[in-house]
C-alpha cells in the first residue's frame, strides 16, 4: 500500500467514524421510544428529507453505475441513467401518498403484503426485498473498496472494514433515525466534494467539447443519441430503476418518518431535480474514460480512474471521500431497511409477541448479520451494474402485483404470487443470456398481465381498513 493509500484509509477512518458518533448521538437524542428505531418518531422534517433522498442516490446509482453504464455503451445510456433515478423519485411521489393513507402506522413492504396479500405473496415479497436490500449493501462496499483499491492501492479487506465497519455501527446503534441524520451530514460534504473534482477534470480536458471531439473521431457510435445500444439501455434501466425503487424498504421507510405526505412530495420532487445533473456530471467521467483510453480493469470504479489521471492529488482525495461517503450514506440505509425486515418480518413471523425492546434488540443482530456478509462478499469486488441489475429484476417482477394491492381490492395473494413468480420466469433466462432489455420487459409485462387478469376476473374484495386496524405502532 502507498502512502497516499494510507492517506485515504486515515482520512476515511476520521470521516467515518466522526459520522458515525454523531449520527449514533442524534439518533439515541430523538429515539424517546423502541418503536422509533424504525420509524425516526415519524416525524423528519424536508431539509433532513432532501437530504436524505440525495445522499441515498449518490451511492451505487450515481456514483458507480452511471459512468459504467456511459463507458460501456455511450451518451444515450448516460442520459437515460439520470432519467431513471429522477423519473423513479417522482413516480414515487404519488405512490407515497397512497402508502401513508392506506398504512398510517406501517413499517415495513412485508407487513403491508402479509395483511393485503396473505402468507403466500408475503415469503415472495420478502425474497425479493432481502435480495434487494443485501445487493444493494454490496454494491456500495464493492465500489468503494475498489476506489481505495485503484487510486490508493489499499487492500481490498482494509478497504470493505474501514467503510463497512463504521457503517454497520451507525446504523445497527441509531436505526433508521441515524440512517437519515447521516445522509444529512454526507449531504452537505458530497455536493462540493463531487462539483470540484467536475470542475478541476473539466479544466484539465479544456471543458466537454473536446472529449466529444475526440470519441467522434475514435468511438462514433458512442455519441449517436439513437444508437440501438444505447437506446435499448435507456429504456431498461428507466423500467429496472423505477421498479426496484418502489419496492426499496428503505425509501418506504422515508415514507413512515416524514412528519406530512407535503414533506415527501416536496422532498422527491427537490431530490429528482437535484440527482439529475449530478448523474450527468457522475456519468460524464465514463465518457471521459473512452476518449481518454485509460486502462479501466474494473468498470465499476472507471469514475475514479478518471479523475486520478487528470486532476491534482488533493482533489482526487475529495472526490474518493465522496465515494466512501456515498456508499456509507447507501449502505447504512440498506442495513437500516434489513434491519426492520429481518426484526418485523422475519423473527417476528416466528414470534408473533415480541415486545419492541427485544424487536430493537433483534434488528440490530440482523444489521450485524447482513454487514458481515456483505463485507464477505464485496471482497470479491463482483460486477455493481450486475449485481444491480439482478436486484432491479427481481423487483420488475414484483412490483405491479405489490403496487397495484393498494389500489385494487380484487387482487388476491395468490394471483399477486404468481404473477411475481411468473415475471422472474419468464425474465431470468433472458438476463442470464445478456438480453437486459428484453428480460425486464418479459418480468414486467408478464406480470402485470396476470395481475390484470386477476383484477377483472378476481371476485375478492378486499377491505382496506384491516390495513388501519392490523397494522399499528408498537405498544410500548
Amino acid at each position: 500500500m502507498s502512502g497516499y493509500g494510507v492517506l485515504l484509509v486515515v482520512l476515511s477512518i476520521i470521516v467515518g467514524v466522526a459520522i458515525a458518533l454523531l449520527s449514533t448521538k442524534y439518533s439515541k437524542m430523538k429515539m424517546k421510544k423502541d418503536e422509533h428505531f424504525f420509524t425516526a418518531g415519524r416525524n423528519v422534517s424536508t431539509a433532513l428529507m432532501v437530504a436524505t433522498f440525495v445522499a441515498y442516490a449518490v451511492g451505487t446509482g450515481l456514483l458507480f453505475s452511471p459512468a459504467e453504464a456511459a463507458y460501456t455503451t455511450g451518451f444515450t445510456a448516460m442520459i437515460g441513467y439520470a432519467l431513471a433515478i429522477s423519473l423513479a423519485y417522482i413516480i414515487f411521489i404519488p405512490v407515497s401518498k397512497r402508502i401513508r393513507e392506506r398504512i398510517p402506522e406501517g413499517h415495513t413492504i412485508g407487513e403491508y403484503t402479509k395483511v393485503r396479500y396473505g402468507n403466500f405473496m408475503y415469503v415472495v415479497t420478502l425474497v425479493t426485498t432481502t435480495v434487494y436490500m443485501f445487493i444493494l449493501f454490496v454494491s456500495n462496499l464493492t465500489g468503494a473498496a475498489l476506489a481505495f483499491k485503484y487510486v490508493g492501492g489499499v487492500p481490498m479487506l482494509i478497504s470493505v472494514l474501514v467503510v463497512g465497519v463504521p457503517t454497520i455501527y451507525f446504523a445497527t446503534r441509531g436505526g433508521v433515525s441515524a440512517a437519515i441524520f447521516s445522509n444529512g451530514l454526507q449531504s452537505i460534504l458530497i455536493t462540493p466534494f463531487l462539483i470540484l473534482p467536475a470542475i478541476f477534470a473539466l479544466i484539465h480536458f479544456g471543458g466537454a467539447a473536446p472529449v466529444f471531439d475526440t470519441i467522434m473521431q475514435k468511438q462514433p457510435e458512442f455519441l449517436e443519441i439513437f444508437s440501438p445500444a444505447g437506446v435499448q439501455f435507456a429504456i431498461m434501466i428507466i423500467i429496472a430503476v423505477c421498479a426496484a425503487e418502489l419496492l426499496n424498504q428503505t425509501l418506504w421507510q422515508r415514507i413512515y418518518s416524514a412528519k406530512s405526505h407535503k414533506v415527501i412530495r416536496n422532498s422527491l420532487l427537490a431530490a429528482a431535480i437535484m440527482v439529475f445533473p449530478m448523474t450527468i456530471i457522475a456519468a460524464f467521467f465514463g465518457l471521459a474514460a473512452v476518449a481518454m483510453q485509460i486502462d479501466v480493469p474494473h468498470t465499476s470504479v472507471v469514475g475514479a480512474l478518471v479523475i486520478n489521471a487528470s486532476v491534482p492529488q488533493w482533489v482526487c482525495t475529495l472526490f474518493v471521500l465522496v465515494i466512501m461517503l456515498g456508499a456509507s450514506s447507501t449502505g447504512g440505509d440498506a442495513l437500516s431497511g434489513f434491519s426492520s425486515i429481518f426484526s418485523l418480518d422475519i423473527v417476528k413471523s416466528i414470534r408473533p409477541n415480541m415486545d419492541p425492546k427485544k424487536s430493537v434488540l433483534t434488528a440490530r443482530i440482523g444489521a450485524i448479520i447482513l454487514g458481515i456478509l456483505g463485507m464477505a462478499i464485496a471482497y470479491f469486488a463482483p460486477s455493481i451494474l450486475f449485481l444491480l441489475l439482478m436486484a432491479d429484476l427481481l423487483a420488475s417482477a414484483a412490483v405491479v402485483p405489490v403496487i397495484v394491492g393498494l389500489y385494487s381490492p380484487r387482487i388476491s395473494g395468490t394471483i399477486a404470487a404468481i404473477a411475481t413468480i411468473l415475471g422472474i420466469i419468464a425474465g431470468l433466462p433472458m438476463f442470464i443470456m445478456g438480453n437486459s432489455l428484453v428480460s425486464f420487459f418479459s418480468a414486467l409485462a408478464v406480470s402485470t398481465v396476470t395481475v390484470l387478469i386477476g383484477h377483472f376476473v378476481g371476485k375478492k374484495n378486499f377491505d382496506y381498513e384491516l390495513l388501519k386496524t392490523k397494522i399499528t405502532n408498537m405498544k410500548e
